[in-house]
Parts: structure tokens; C-alpha cells; sequence
């Protein structure tokens, strides 16, 4: 491929900007209305005690569907995201004012936020003429090395690292607990590094650990949560440039460990090529939650958003355990290992271990032929009951998502829920191929299947052809309210051209709609209500599994339904997928057969991953 000169972050080992115009979850799940009666502001922030140096998150708790949200932040900043980050730069007490429109309609609300002085902690500071190790780790009297500090910290400690390099690694001896977490941060906005070494973090059986801040540079594996390592935090990272290839995976979450959340860090870099392109092998990956060879590996509900991802060898992130959470990553995998490539996201692993996972608000861009010169898709499916929707695939080598099943794999293709997601000018080969399409099924030998996947929604211009099957029967799946571009007209999006971009550019193509597309309205329901005409808050539906309720993630909320062709929305509390039955936080009133969608803006959802008219956030990620 040839790359066109879009601007592109600038990568620095200080620090990275980027700004990715990605959809988040909240924004396509709870999608503003026009407003019923009256608009009511409100907000939560996180942390409840932020300090001084320390990312704020703050969330839109407001009812009314507002359509714009202006925040003054208290300190002179403002912002115009619906969900907004801000840093401090100093402790004291701040009034948050948060103005909501829809309309000529505005509501207010404001909220102080107390932020405080960085409390009481130990110090490393490699720098420090006076830094040992046995010192009592005050800032006058600092640590010198990370290993003492994974020897002596306990729960509720923080340790701040001064700025410099380092060559140990982040392997505490112990736990926090749920409320007195182990910290290890960068000290202020100093630049840490921790580069080589055999790893950049490794948590062995450790829970409750926050690392924030740091980077990670030249290392033989980058971050590993293993073995029962659950409820760890890792933000505002870097992961960047293997040392050598020691193990299938630059970080992986592995071993039975759940509930870790990763976010606002970057992970690049880690992959090999054996023998001489196209006759060779990729080899590595970026990040692998699960054991794909293990049919007990339960590494589950595990939180990845907001992260930057790309260049790995046989792919970037590999999704091989159940109820993970995959939302607003910004992912890419162009050629930059000696001239290959390979596919972005990967999923697969044995039927009891693996599935039913979400992938929402991602973009999935730019994956190039691998070492062994096959045609490579953006994303792959090797598992069932999967969520895929909201998504973008653009620019990529082969097909934007490819469904495939052989011998090689553990499990059938089935009941995945594909919907709303958008497919742009992939097909990016010039060699003449039956996976030249947008939407590809291939079973290569075996007795798996690929059956019963529900495709609806979703928005194809610049293919081929949108769909494409190998040992696969169309017959045997759903398709409802697709639109092709390619047959039905120009999609007339933001900006989007034949022209490839800068694949470091995650705001290009913008595939949002613009006023007048015909995508708008094109989409439809997803499912039918099979309860009794009636009212209350719990009823069937022909197929749950469109949905999801948080699945217990710190952070997740359950979808907000709409019940299609009325102005009734209600947010899910709980799934049963056993009995296809919804339970949901208000009074609904139904008639049996209704149709059954996400919240949506108009008279109808639109087709593809961008519902004209919702907020769109610009990430400003200041990854240290």
C-alpha cells in the first residue's frame, strides 16, 4: 500500500497525542432522542479523590436525551465531549458546571471536586545522588531500584517513580485489596521508562494493582497479568518495540485472571517473520486475553477500551476467553515488518472457554499481506455468540471481517450478531480473489460450521461485492436492512476517498454521515417482543442475544433498548439468554410482535456504525 500524508500523531517517547474521533459505547448504545419533556443535568467523576497530576474522568448521568454538553471544568478549561477527561494541575477544590442542550432546551448542573495534594507514598528516584535502597523511600531519601519497591509495598501504598530509565521490572510480592489498592505512577509528569528487561510488568497471582504513566520501551514481553491476577488497573501507558520474540504474545491477560481494565495506553511492536516473504511465517501478536490452546482458561470480563493498538505479526489483539469488553480501540497492522503486515483482530479458542464477547466502537484499519503472502481481513471470527457492532473496517488488505472455521480450530462460527458496523474501500490487494468482498465466510475443511449469524444493519461502500463464502451457504444465516453503497448510492459520508490515509491517523476516513445520506433511517429492528401484549419491566424476545447488561464489569452498563416506531426506551438491568428474557429498569407497554432495537435518533436506526445526529467524541489521549 501506499500511504497518503494525512496528518498523523507524532510519536514521541515523552509523550503521545492522539486524537481519535471514535464512537464511544455509551455514545452508540444510549443514543440522544429528540427530548421528551423537560432535560435534567447530571454527572458522576472517577476517581471520588483525584489527585493533583491525576486523570479525572467525568460521565454523563443527564435524562432528557440531550444533544450537547458544554463543561467548564472549574479551573478555566472547558470541554465539549460528552464524556470528558481532565488533569489537574493542582490541589484545591473545583466547581464543575455542567450545561446540557437539546434544542433551544438547556439544563445545568454543577458538582466540586476536591482534588488533593499526592498523599503520603514512597519514592523512587533512579536520579537521586542520595537514591539506595535503604533508604526509607521519602523523597529526600528515595529507592533506588522498581525491585525494592515490588519487595516492600503492601496494600494501600503508592510509589511515585522519578523521572529516568530503568531496568527493573513491576512484579509486586503481594495484593491490595478492593479498597486499598497497590500504586505504582509516574511522579507528576515526569517520563518513566522501563526498558530492557525480560518484562514491563508482570503480575503473577496479583490483584488490586494500579500502574499509571509509564512507558515501556525495547522489553522481551510487555505486560503480563497471569494466573489468577484479577481487578488491575493499567492506564496511560506505552507498550512499544519488542527485544526479542520469547513468547507468543507481547502482553497477555492468561490463566484464569477476570476483571482487569485496560485503557488510554498504546501497545506496539511485537512480532517476527521466519523464512523469506511471501514463503514465511508471521509470528508474535500485540496483547492475548486468553489461552486459544486451553478449553479452561476462564480469563473473562476483562475491560479493554480506548487504546491505541498496531503492528503485530500474525495479529495485534487476539480475543480467546469470554465476556470481554473491546470497545473504542483504534487498531492497525500496515506493512512494517520486513514489508508484511497481517490481520488486525483475532478471535478463537475451544466453545467452553471463548465467545460471547463484545467488540464495539473499534476500528479495525489497514491490515497488509502477511509473510506468507495470503490476502489478510481486518478482523476474524473463529468463535460464537459474539457482539460485533458499531465498528469500522477501512483501507484493509482483504475483506473487513472475515467469518472462518477449519480443522485448525476449536469450535463452530455460530449465533455471532454482526450489526451496525460500517465497510469502506477494503479489498486494498490487487490480486483477483473469491475474498474480495467486504463480508467473508470460509469454512477450509473440517466438520465446524459457520451457521445462524445474524447480519443487520450494516453499511458497505467501496467492494467488490459485500459478501463472499467459501464451503459456507448465505442460506444459513440472517441478513436484514443491509445497505450497499456500491448498489444503493453513495453513503455520502464525512470524509472518506479512494485516497488511502495515514494509518497513525485514527480520525481518517470519517465514516459519520452526512445530512442527506441515504443511510439514515435505513436500518431496522433487531429482534421481536414474543411476550403477551402487556406492560411491565421484564418480557421475552425472540433472540436476547443481541444484548447485554454489563455482564458485572466495573464501568459496563447494560444496553438501552428502544421499542421501534415509539419514543419508549428503557435501559437493560439483565440478560437471561437461556430464557431469551429482558429485564429492564422502567415501565415499558408492548404489543407482541413489536420490534426491538438499540436507542436510536429519527424514525428508524440508520444503517452502519455512526447514527447521524449522536455526539461524537474526540479522545485527546496524553498517553505518558
Amino acid at each position: 500500500m501506499t500511504y497518503g500524508t494525512h496528518e498523523s500523531w507524532i510519536f514521541r517517547r515523552t509523550r503521545i497525542s492522539l486524537i481519535a474521533c471514535l464512537l464511544c459505547a455509551n455514545c452508540q448504545i444510549q443514543k440522544p432522542q429528540e427530548p421528551p419533556s423537560e432535560l435534567s443535568a447530571s454527572f458522576a467523576y472517577s476517581p471520588a479523590s483525584p489527585v493533583a497530576g491525576q486523570p479525572v474522568l467525568f460521565t454523563d448521568t443527564s435524562t432528557g436525551n440531550p444533544t450537547s454538553w458544554e463543561w467548564a471544568l472549574g479551573d478555566g478549561a472547558t470541554n465539549t465531549a460528552r464524556n470528558p477527561s481532565h488533569t489537574y494541575a493542582a490541589a484545591g477544590s473545583y466547581e464543575v458546571i455542567l450545561t446540557i442542550r437539546a434544542g433551544t432546551d438547556s439544563n445545568s448542573a454543577s458538582r466540586t471536586v476536591t482534588v488533593v495534594s499526592e498523599p503520603a507514598g514512597y519514592y523512587i528516584d533512579a536520579n537521586n545522588p542520595n537514591a539506595s535502597d535503604s533508604n526509607p523511600g521519602t523523597e529526600s531519601l528515595p529507592w533506588k531500584t522498581i525491585t525494592k519497591a515490588n519487595q516492600a509495598l503492601v496494600a494501600g501504598d503508592t510509589v511515585y517513580i522519578k523521572a529516568g530509565t530503568y531496568t527493573s521490572y513491576i512484579a509486586p510480592t503481594r495484593s491490595g485489596t478492593e479498597s486499598s489498592r497497590i500504586t505504582y505512577r509516574a511522579y507528576g509528569s515526569d517520563i518513566v521508562t522501563i526498558q530492557n528487561a525480560a518484562y514491563g510488568i508482570r503480575l503473577n497471582g496479583r490483584s488490586y494493582i494500579t500502574v499509571l504513566g509509564i512507558d515501556f520501551y525495547n522489553l522481551d514481553r510487555f505486560m503480563y497479568l497471569e494466573n489468577g491476577s484479577n481487578y488491575n488497573i493499567i492506564a496511560y501507558c506505552n507498550f512499544d518495540q519488542m527485544r526479542s520474540l520469547v513468547e507468543w504474545a507481547g502482553s497477555r491477560i492468561i490463566g484464569n485472571s477476570s476483571h482487569n481494565w485496560v485503557h488510554h495506553s498504546r501497545f506496539s511492536k511485537y512480532g517476527s517473520v521466519t523464512g523469506t516473504p511471501p514463503n514465511g511465517s508471521s509470528r508474535g501478536v500485540v496483547f492475548d486475553i486468553g489461552d486459544e490452546e486451553s478449553p479452561t482458561d476462564f480469563s473473562d470480563y476483562n475491560l479493554i477500551e480506548n487504546n491505541v493498538m498496531y503492528h503485530g505479526g500474525h495479529h495485534v489483539l487476539g480475543v480467546n476467553s469470554r465476556y470481554n469488553v473491546i470497545r473504542n480501540n483504534y487498531m492497525h497492522n500496515e506493512a512494517w515488518l520486513q514489508g508484511t503486515g497481517q490481520r488486525v483482530i483475532y478471535t478463537a479458542g475451544y466453545a467452553a472457554s471463548a465467545g460471547w464477547n463484545l467488540f464495539e466502537g473499534n476500528k479495525f484499519n489497514y491490515s497488509e499481506v502477511g509473510a506468507n503472502g495470503n490476502i489478510t481481513e481486518g478482523a476474524q471470527i473463529s468463535t460464537s455468540h459474539n457482539i460485533f457492532r458499531f465498528n469500522e473496517m477501512s483501507f484493509n488488505d482483504g475483506p473487513g471481517l472475515m467469518l472462518s472455521a477449519s480443522s485448525s480450530y476449536y469450535q463452530s462460527v455460530n449465533y455471532n450478531h454482526i450489526y451496525n458496523n460500517s465497510f469502506f474501500r477494503n479489498v486494498q490487494t490487487e490480486e483477483s480473489d473469491p475474498s474480495n468482498v467486504a463480508l467473508y465466510f470460509g469454512v477450509w475443511g473440517g466438520s465446524w460450521v459457520i451457521k445462524y449469524n445474524a447480519i443487520k444493519n450494516n453499511l458497505y461502500y467501496g467492494h467488490p461485492a459485500a459478501y463472499g463464502v467459501y464451503a459456507v451457504s448465505l442460506g444459513d444465516q440472517t441478513f436484514a436492512n443491509e445497505f450497499n453503497g456500491d448498489i444503493s448510492g453513495d453513503p455520502k459520508f464525512v470524509n472518506a476517498s479512494t485516497a488511502l490515509g495515514d494509518p497513525m491517523d485514527a480520525s481518517y476516513p470519517d465514516l459519520q454521515l452526512n445530512a442527506g445520506s441515504p443511510c439514515i433511517d435505513k436500518g431496522g429492528g433487531l429482534t421481536t417482543i414474543t411476550s403477551s401484549s402487556g406492560s411491565g419491566i421484564s418480557f421475552t424476545v425472540a433472540d436476547a442475544a443481541y444484548f447485554m447488561d454489563g455482564w458485572g464489569i466495573f464501568g459496563v452498563k447494560g444496553d438501552e433498548i428502544q421499542i421501534v416506531g415509539t419514543s419508549q426506551k428503557a435501559r437493560i438491568n439483565n440478560v437471561n439468554y437461556g430464557t431469551n428474557t429482558l429485564t429492564v429498569n422502567i415501565n415499558l407497554n408492548w404489543t407482541q410482535g413489536q420490534e426491538i432495537a438499540l436507542a436510536y435518533i429519527g424514525g428508524a436506526p440508520d444503517a452502519g456504525a455512526n447514527e447521524f445526529g449522536s455526539s461524537q467524541l474526540a479522545y485527546a489521549l496524553n498517553i505518558k
